[in-house]
This record gives structure tokens, sequence and C-alpha cells, in this order.
């Protein structure tokens, strides 16, 4: 139903907001993130952005979840509060990648939790599910916008 292939993820370094509760309202989270870094002047040395969501939203009820609003930082860009800098070990991920609204999404993640893993004989590792956006909301038609879904693998 959708391309899913295993890959190994780098390592990464990401300026980020925490984000509390749904993680479908985490998008004004991502605008207040690029404003940020917008103000700073360092907007333009980020790379793409990308949600961390450290709870699963099944066994846990909506308002006590937690997730990030982050986005790829070089080495050398400052990462001062409000953002807090955090560090993606990378490793061995499931990764699906769906086109389309960001509302489309849970039957993507249905779907790589409830048939692929299975089916695939794949174990979900410790650690969060990202999100990596290929391209921008605000540039790119609903129907376009790509969102690569890693899951962490044994």
């Amino acid at each position: 139903m959708y391309p899913v292939h295993i890959r190994e993820e780098t390592p990464r370094r990401l300026a980020a907001l925490r984000h509390a509760g749904a993680f479908e309202e985490i998008g004004c989270t991502f605008g207040q993130t690029c404003q940020i870094l917008e103000e700073r002047g360092l907007l333009s040395q980020a790379g793409c952005m990308i949600g961390i969501y450290w709870d699963n939203p099944v066994l846990t009820p909506p308002g006590a979840l937690h997730s990030h609003a982050a986005i790829q930082a070089p080495e050398t860009m400052p990462i001062v509060a409000p953002l807090e800098e955090l560090r993606l070990a990378g490793g061995r991920h499931a990764v699906l990648r769906y086109t389309g609204p960001y509302s489309g999404l849970a039957d993507a993640y249905r779907y790589i939790f409830n048939d692929w893993l299975p089916a695939a004989g794949e174990v979900q590792a410790e650690g969060p599910v990202i999100e990596i956006y290929r391209n921008a909301a605000m540039e790119t038609p609903s129907n376009e916008l790509v969102t690569e879904i890693c899951v962490p693998l044994l």
C-alpha cells in the first residue's frame, strides 16, 4: 500500500521546541521553531524539518503525549533557549514514504505498524519515531507533501 524500505539513518543534531499534547497539533510549534531561527538569522543554515514523537498515541492519552518540532542544525549553528539541542543517534530504520496531506498520515502509521512490520518480521526498537518533512507545507500543495515516517528497528 505504501512504499517502505530499511535505511541506515545517520546521527543528527537538531534545534527543537518541545510540544505537549496531540501530535496533530504540532504545526504551531514548528511555526515557532522556524520563527525563532528566522529572527536570529539562522534559518538559512538549517536543514529539513523533523518531527520527533516519543510516545505511542494508542497507549498514551492525547494530553500526555510529548514530541519535538525540530530542524536539522549544523554543528556550527548556535542553539540557544528556548530552543534545545537534541541529538538523534541514527541506526537502522523502516522508512515509509508518504505523499499527500498530513491528515492522511494516520493511515500510513496504521499500515507500517499493523501490516508492514509484522509481515516483514521486523520489531520496533527503543527510541522515537521521527517524521522527516521533505518539502515545506507553506510552499507545497497538500497533495504533493512528502513525509518519511522512520521507525527504529532492532
